[in-house]
């Protein structure tokens, strides 16, 4: 999964996209807010995340007008990352040596105060409040700050002279995850297949390769309980002992609904199988293509079984 932001490494982008995506992704920086949706619209990357409103300052016109520049995408979530400002430089520096702190334009306004109390500092225009602080650790001048977050400090070696530097205590940016209308990742309600076998109708076979058979389902889609929406159980009419559901409900999974029901019984098809169909609503876009089959059920799709 591949997800644009405007800015450099240590924005506050980069926290939104850990907040909307609690599962690895590539992060993509990109200097504009206009070249994240582009990067979308022009498959690039899979998603986006763009700030459409602060709380100091209200909506972020930028943002919303990369957004309406391309119709084909889709909002597909959205979150609130606390904007807390440091005011960041190079190791020896000092307060009262600074004459410049450099950071995105919306980050300086809700420094207004900051500024009006230390007017030595003069206030530079940067891209972004990564990217400022990378720049002020390349540069090591220590006139120079730069106004970002803790993250952005630890990233480039920078001390931190003071923190909490925004007018407002509760300062926070809505951003929002976006994606193309041409992908599939705007569905909201996604079914994985999976299919195992056992090598007798016993209850324990049968809770073992239940419990084998969702735990891949979960762990190869980097699925969350809270993303489960429902599972559906069959199983071959040679197996009688135990429902499938029960293994489930031992695995945690006691808010899901769950239904047990009996394969149609063709002739000639395998014996004791057993299948889910897991229907899922991920809470953040993404690609949720990963059938599992197991054991002799390889045998059913060896298209897209992964043999361990």
């Amino acid at each position: 999964m591949r997800v644009a932001f405007q800015g450099d490494r240590g924005a506050y982008a980069e926290n939104a996209i850990a907040q909307i995506w609690r599962h690895p992704v590539e992060a993509i920086p990109v200097p504009t807010f206009a070249g994240a949706v582009r990067a979308v619209h022009e498959g690039n990357a899979d998603a986006c995340v763009i700030p459409v409103e602060n709380s100091s300052i209200g909506k972020v016109e930028a943002g919303w007008s990369a957004l309406a520049a391309h119709p084909d995408l889709r909002i597909v979530g959205d979150t609130l990352v606390a904007v807390r400002h440091c005011l960041l430089a190079p190791k020896g520096a000092t307060l009262d040596g600074l004459r410049t702190a450099s950071s995105h334009p919306v980050a300086l306004v809700q420094c207004n105060r900051f500024f009006e109390t230390h007017q030595w500092i003069k206030p530079g225009q940067s891209f972004d409040t990564g990217g400022a602080a990378r720049e002020v650790a390349e540069s090591g001048d220590l006139s120079r700050a730069a106004i970002a977050s803790r993250a952005a400090a630890q990233r480039y070696g920078l001390c931190v002279l003071e923190e909490g530097i925004q007018d407002r205590r509760d300062n926070h940016t809505r951003f929002v995850a976006v994606v193309s209308q041409r992908s599939q990742l705007w569905r909201r309600t996604h079914a994985i297949r999976g299919a195992t076998s056992v090598d007798e109708d016993d209850p324990k076979q049968i809770a073992e390769a239940t419990r084998e058979l969702l735990g891949q389902i979960v762990e190869r889609n980097s699925l969350e309980v809270e993303e489960i929406v429902s599972v559906l159980f069959t199983v071959t009419h040679d197996l009688r002992s135990a429902f499938p559901a029960l293994a489930a409900r031992e695995m945690g999974w006691v808010g899901v609904p769950l239904l047990c029901a009996s394969e149609i019984p063709v002739e000639g098809s395998m014996e004791r199988c057993l299948r889910a169909l897991v229907q899922v609503e991920p809470r953040a876009p993404r690609p949720l293509d990963t059938h599992v089959y197991l054991r002799k059920a390889i045998a059913l799709r060896p298209d897209v079984a992964v043999r361990d």
